[in-house]
């Protein structure tokens, strides 16, 4: 069921006029009303205007996308990054390419549908993707490519990486989504990327939304420099008009921000799951704030007492039931215990 509501979900939300505590969506620091973060967005949209609608590769640029990109690549850990105006379509920058090269590109269980374009290889389950690797490498030169999401929500992958442990990783192009990790795990909120580069595949490229956790309407490529100037030499990237320069300004403004607010969500979560009592009732990675459940008895408890979270077949109308629950930086402790108290009071 959809909830119609007229301003930016926050830790609460109007229903038939009546609050209702959320715990849903991707706003994992809670950016998106945040006052601090606006004033900052604000005074940038003042300095650079709405939107730059011209290509990346013109002989006139904006020094704030390289001074960026430099700082997320930093942060992250890579060598180079290139950004784009959604994570979506930075996704897409990466597998069509890779595709034109010939390469053949092979998604793992549960790889977002950004990365799932026409003509690459879906398995369905880990085996399924070991024997096409398998048998890719043993009849083709050019190295198979391995699609998979950081964060799946199946606690198959983050933060043991068994999935990808498992593949001759030597002989593989690794393309990570860190959507949904990019400013919430790792070392002050850095994201995968360090973690991934230890597996020490032959490349690794990763790929995310700045959008969730960082509030930011954008997306981003971190790679070797090779491959990042590789990407910017493309039609699609000089083809594709860049995010607002005022975003990219409010990430090098909002540093003090994001480290604050991390510590927040992750007091948040800590306070949680002290207070839950039957933490295997969920699917949960640990150190990251969702906890997923398939159960539409619990669902329609909470809904009935005044807790909103996701819930609703993804990625359509034929997808399974998602039903997560999301902490985020803009609850308070009362929002946290008022929610373990209601879920230990249907679990027990």
């Amino acid at each position: 069921m959809a909830y119609p509501i007229q301003s930016i979900p926050d830790r609460e939300i109007l229903v038939d006029g009546k609050p209702h505590l959320y715990f849903g969506g991707t706003a994992y620091l809670g950016l998106q009303n945040y006052a601090p973060f606006k004033e900052l967005y604000l005074s940038n949209v003042s300095k650079y205007g709405m939107h730059y609608g011209a290509s990346r590769k013109s002989n006139v640029a904006l020094d704030i996308y390289g001074a960026t990109e430099r700082y997320l690549a930093q942060w992250v850990g890579s060598e180079s990054c290139l950004t784009m105006s959604s994570g979506y379509l930075s996704a897409q920058l990466i597998v069509q390419h890779l595709m034109e090269q010939g390469h053949t590109i092979i998604a793992a269980p549960n790889a977002h549908t950004a990365l799932c374009i026409n003509g690459v290889i879906i398995t369905s389950s880990f085996n399924e993707l070991e024997q096409q690797v398998s048998e890719e490498i043993d009849r083709n030169q050019l190295l198979p490519v391995v699609l998979f999401d950081t964060i799946d929500f199946s606690a198959q992958q983050f933060p043991q990486f068994d999935g990808p442990r498992n593949l001759p990783l030597e002989k593989i192009i690794l393309i990570g989504d860190d959507s949904h990790g990019m400013g919430i795990v790792g070392d002050n909120g850095r994201g995968c990327y360090s973690m991934l580069k230890t597996l020490q595949p032959a490349k690794l490229m990763v790929c995310c939304s700045l959008g969730k956790a960082l509030g930011i309407q954008a997306g981003a490529i971190f790679g070797d420099a090779d491959d990042i100037s590789m990407l910017e030499s493309t039609p699609f990237y000089g083809g594709a008009s860049p995010a607002s320069p005022a975003f990219m300004a409010t990430i090098l403004d909002a540093k003090e921000i994001y480290s604050n607010r991390l510590e927040i969500l992750k007091t948040n979560y800590h306070y949680f799951k002290t207070q839950l009592k039957n933490a295997s009732f969920f699917t949960h990675m640990e150190g990251h704030p969702t906890f997923e459940f398939q159960n539409t008895e619990v669902a329609s408890a909470l809904n009935e007492d005044g807790i909103i979270f996701t819930n609703f077949n993804y990625p359509d109308e034929n997808g399974p039931i998602v039903s997560r629950i999301v902490l985020s930086a803009y609850h308070t402790k009362e929002d946290i215990q008022t929610l373990a108290n209601k879920l230990n009071a249907l679990l027990d």
